[in-house]
């Protein structure tokens, strides 16, 4: 829908549009898919498998990505100041941030010496430094989704407007005339509303 909006409304020289946008509509679409199914079961077991399914996905999309491009940073800042990117370089750094994001030294997961490896099979570090934006897309599309599963008319309007503009605009401005400021932590606070609401419902589904 994203692509078919922004041809039908763009020229050509603006049609096609970033990965920060893209990623937007995108998860956007998996967000309202999930509470369109979460709404209509009945079963716990269903509840339980679509709740875990999107906390896994939040996971994947939020933390992990964000592990990535800090990983990627610190690449650069080596680079940048002379140093050489060999595999020992790089697994160690690897490892480092993957224990710090799992909480490997205060016993809250155990990460285990051979993940330092990871990094040399994720094919996005060979590609132009961009794996931030599936996070920030991602708290972004979480930040749309509110009004628009409200069914707030002027929010689903804006969002429409956003698929029609291809890339017409900077993304930052794009997403501001959609609703939401990226240059605030209000997208971040609420997709850690909407995890915590998650795992409440997962909470109460278990303890009944």
């Amino acid at each position: 829908m994203h692509s078919y909006f922004s041809n039908k409304t763009q020229p050509y020289s603006t049609a096609d549009y970033p990965i920060f946008v893209a990623e937007v509509a995108s998860t956007l679409n998996e967000i309202l898919l999930f509470f369109d199914q979460y709404q209509k079961a009945t079963d716990d077991n269903i509840k339980l498998y679509l709740l875990m399914e999107f906390l896994d996905g939040m996971k994947g999309t939020l933390f992990r990505q964000t592990q990535f491009a800090e990983f990627e940073l610190e690449m650069h800042k080596i680079a940048e100041k002379g140093g050489q990117l060999t595999g020992d370089v790089l697994s160690s750094l690897y490892k480092k941030i993957v224990r710090k994001y799992y909480g490997h030294e205060m016993g809250v997961c155990f990460v285990p010496d051979y993940i330092k490896y990871e990094w040399a099979y994720v094919p996005h570090f060979y590609y132009n430094y961009y794996v931030y934006q599936y996070a920030t897309s991602f708290t972004a599309s979480i930040s749309l989704s509110k009004d628009i599963l409200e069914g707030n008319q002027e929010s689903i309007k804006r969002y429409i407007n956003f698929l029609s503009s291809g890339g017409s605009d900077y993304p930052i401005n794009l997403l501001k005339k959609a609703g939401v400021d990226m240059t605030s932590d209000e997208p971040f606070n609420k997709t850690m509303e909407f995890m915590d609401w998650a795992m409440d419902e997962l909470g109460k589904i278990i303890n009944q």
